[in-house]
C-alpha cells in the first residue's frame, strides 16, 4: 500500500483549488469516473444526468460557504474537469448512502468506526481522536493527505479522496473530526450541502458548538455522525440527519461511534435503516464500547483498537477479502486508512490501509511537505 501523497495548498480559495487540481489531477479524474460509473451501474442512469444533478449543489454550496465554492471551481480549473464533476465527487456520500444502498439490496453500506477520549481518559493529559475509514481498496490510490494554508481561517490537515473539500483531519486551533456513515428513512439524493463540504466547515471552526452550528445551518439531504474534540479537552459524537444535528457527549471521557444513532428517540422523527437491516453493526458498535471503556488511553492504545478483528467480518479494522459479493455491482468494503490523531500536538497518525498489517506515519500540521 503507497503513502498518501502530501499536498500543501495556499492563496486565494481559488488558489488553493487550482494547486490541488494541479497536483493530483490524475486522481481527481479518476474519482469522477469511478462514481459516475456507480451510478451508471446502480442506478441505470447516465453520465449526463448525475452530472446535472450535481449541478445543482452548487448553488446551496455556494450559499453555506462562498469560499469553499471557489475552491471547487479551482480544483475543476487545475485538475482539468468540469465544476460539476467536482461537485459529485464531493456529494458521493449523500449519492452512495442515498441512492446506491438506498434500498438495502446492495453491498453492506457500513464506513467507519470513530474514538475519541478526552484528557481525564488519557495518560498524558492529552485529547486525541481518530477512526478507520472503511471504502473500497481503489479509493485508497487515490487519496492525499491536505495541507491548507489559509488567511481566511486555520490552517487544516485533512485526509480526503482528491477532489474532496474535507474528510477526517485537524486544525490549528486544536479541533479535529473523524467521520462515521449512518443512514435514516429520509435520506435522498437530492441538492443540498453535502457532507464533505460541511466536514470542511468544521474544519474552519475553533470550537464544539461553532461547530455544531455550522452543521445546523447547512440544508442536508443525509445523515452522518462526526466525531469531534478539541484540545481545549471536550469531545462528542455529533449526529447530522436530514432534519437534525444532535451532540453526545462521553462517557468517563471516552467514546467511540460506528454506524448506529446513539441518540435515537421518537422525537427525532426518523428511524435508523441501518440498524435495523444490518444487526452486525450492532455488534461492531458493542465491541467499539468494550474496545474503549476500560485503561489509560493513548496514541498506541487507539491503534491497537483500530486493529481489532472481534466479530469478524464486520470487524473494526475490515478486510475486503472477508466479503462475499453476490452481484457485479456489489462494493467489497476495506478499512482503506486509518488514523489516530493528538490534537495537543497538532499531529495526525496515518496508515494507509488495514492498520493491521499497514505502518502509521506522523504528520504534523505546519510541517515541512513530507513526513515529519
Amino acid at each position: 500500500m503507497s503513502t498518501s501523497p502530501k499536498l500543501i495548498v495556499s492563496g486565494t480559495p481559488h488558489e488553493r483549488g487550482r494547486q490541488h487540481g494541479e497536483q493530483a489531477s490524475e486522481q481527481v479524474r479518476g474519482g469522477v469516473e469511478f462514481y459516475v460509473r456507480l451510478w451508471e451501474e446502480s442506478t441505470g442512469g447516465s453520465r449526463e444526468e448525475v452530472l446535472q444533478l450535481a449541478s445543482e449543489f452548487g448553488p446551496l454550496i455556494g450559499a453555506f460557504d462562498a469560499a469553499i465554492l471557489e475552491e471547487i471551481e479551482g480544483i475543476a480549473a487545475g485538475s482539468r474537469v468540469t465544476v460539476p464533476e467536482v461537485l459529485l465527487v464531493n456529494a458521493r456520500y449523500e449519492l452512495m448512502m442515498a441512492t446506491v444502498f438506498g434500498d438495502g439490496d446492495g453491498s453492506v453500506p457500513g464506513e467507519c468506526t470513530s474514538l475519541a477520549a478526552e484528557p481525564a481518559a488519557t495518560g498524558n493529559g492529552h485529547t486525541l481522536i481518530g477512526q478507520n475509514w472503511d471504502w473500497a481498496p481503489e479509493v485508497g490510490d487515490r487519496s492525499v493527505l491536505l495541507e491548507v494554508r489559509r488567511d481566511d481561517g486555520p490552517d487544516v490537515l485533512t485526509h480526503v479522496e482528491a477532489g474532496f473539500m474535507g474528510h477526517k483531519g485537524l486544525n490549528s486551533a486544536g479541533l479535529g473530526i473523524c467521520a462515521n456513515a449512518m443512514s435514516s428513512n429520509l435520506d435522498r439524493f437530492a441538492p443540498c450541502v453535502p457532507m464533505w463540504i460541511i466536514a470542511r466547515g468544521l474544519l474552519g471552526c475553533e470550537t464544539i458548538d461553532a461547530a455544531a452550528a455550522v452543521a445546523e445551518r447547512a440544508e442536508r439531504a443525509a445523515s452522518i455522525n462526526f466525531m469531534i474534540a478539541s484540545r481545549c479537552g471536550a469531545a462528542g459524537a455529533l449526529e447530522l440527519s436530514p432534519v437534525d444535528v444532535k451532540l453526545i457527549g462521553p462517557n468517563a471521557a471516552r467514546l467511540s461511534h460506528t454506524n448506529v444513532f446513539y441518540g435515537l428517540d421518537p422525537a427525532r422523527g426518523f428511524v435508523d435503516r441501518l440498524a435495523g437491516r444490518y444487526p452486525q453493526f450492532c455488534d461492531r458498535d458493542r465491541r467499539a464500547v468494550e474496545l474503549i471503556e476500560n485503561g489509560a488511553l493513548g496514541v498506541a492504545q487507539l491503534q491497537q483498537m483500530l486493529r481489532d478483528h472481534a466479530n469478524r467480518p464486520e470487524s473494526v479494522c475490515r478486510h475486503a477479502e472477508d466479503q462475499k459479493l453476490e452481484k457485479p455491482t456489489d462494493i467489497p468494503l476495506q478499512t482503506i486508512a486509518s488514523v489516530v490523531m493528538d490534537l495537543d500536538d497538532g499531529r495526525m497518525l496515518l496508515a494507509d490501509g488495514p492498520p493491521c498489517c499497514t505502518e502509521y506515519h506522523e504528520h504534523v500540521l505546519g510541517g515541512n511537505g513530507g513526513l515529519s
